[in-house]
């Protein structure tokens, strides 16, 4: 009865917040930061149920899902899960109240379907809709290297729980380049990597307003080495504490502009491009 109530709360407050943005009575991004995490839990639980017969192993913060059982393969997902995560939750100063949960999929395309992608190329992890959905690192380490260590040291897990970090204390309430700049410098703190480090702009680099309105239009490559640079020159020479404040203004509704003044008290453009 409990849970019946609980659904039907959410539900009422979900369509109360859509009509009332019909008519204009309340702000929009206000509107996102409450419905959004309704929204995404409804998501979740559609993954949930499209795995509903998948093998689970629990661990402190996780449950892995995974189609067929390996045991070598889910500890070390397992390992690598419950390192990142106390690394990256360290930084953000938060840990989320549930479990997280990861499925890991042999099957290419069962990820892409789930995860709603259309790329030609499967990522090795899609965070989507507070899930953390891998490729098993068989399909992608090759045979003759070490699997822990290239999975520990270059696999999806830090840069998937950032965006699920990020997710959850923006309430949705950010543009894309920002989670993926965010999730880009975590790696490179986490485990030293750089983020398209031999890569050259044919030209100026892109600008926030571009990476802001047209990031899915733009060269991927360099629009996540832009993204990571931006993030990552502002946390050099402000602090990452000051982020994690532009997290919480987010997570209140502030536009992403406002967030940016609350915090450093001058404009996005003059933050991020001022290196």
């Amino acid at each position: 009865m409990g849970r019946v109530f609980k659904h039907r709360t959410k539900r009422f407050i979900l369509v109360t917040a859509i009509g009332m943005l019909m008519m204009g009575a309340i702000n929009f991004q206000i509107v996102k930061v409450h419905v959004y995490p309704l929204l995404r839990e409804l998501q979740h639980e559609i993954i949930v149920y499209k795995t509903k017969d998948y093998h689970i192993k629990e661990t402190e913060h996780f449950i892995i899902k995974h189609e067929k059982y390996d045991e070598e393969m889910i500890d070390l997902v397992a390992k690598a899960a419950e390192e990142k995560y106390i690394e990256v939750t360290k930084m953000f100063e938060y840990t989320p109240k549930d479990k997280i949960t990861v499925i890991v999929y042999d099957d290419a395309q069962k990820l892409m379907q789930n995860t709603n992608l259309e790329q030609s190329k499967p990522p090795m992890g899609v965070y989507y809709a507070s899930t953390i959905q891998i490729l098993s690192p068989r399909l992608w380490v090759p045979s003759d290297q070490n699997m822990e260590d290239i999975f520990l040291n270059q696999g999806p897990m830090v840069h998937e729980v950032t965006h699920l970090l990020v997710d959850d204390l923006a309430r949705g309430n950010y543009p894309l380049w920002f989670t993926e700049g965010m999730a880009l410098y975590q790696e490179y703190v986490q485990t030293g990597y750089e983020w398209g480090e031999n890569l050259n702009y044919d030209g100026a680099p892109f600008t926030v307003e571009q990476l802001t309105n047209d990031f899915s239009s733009l060269n991927e490559m360099l629009a996540y080495k832009r993204s990571f640079e931006l993030v990552r020159s502002l946390a050099e020479r402000e602090g990452f504490e000051k982020l994690n404040q532009v997290l919480r203004e987010l997570k209140k509704g502030e536009s992403f502009e406002n967030a940016h003044q609350l915090v450093y008290g001058r404009s996005v453009n003059s933050m991020y491009e001022n290196k």
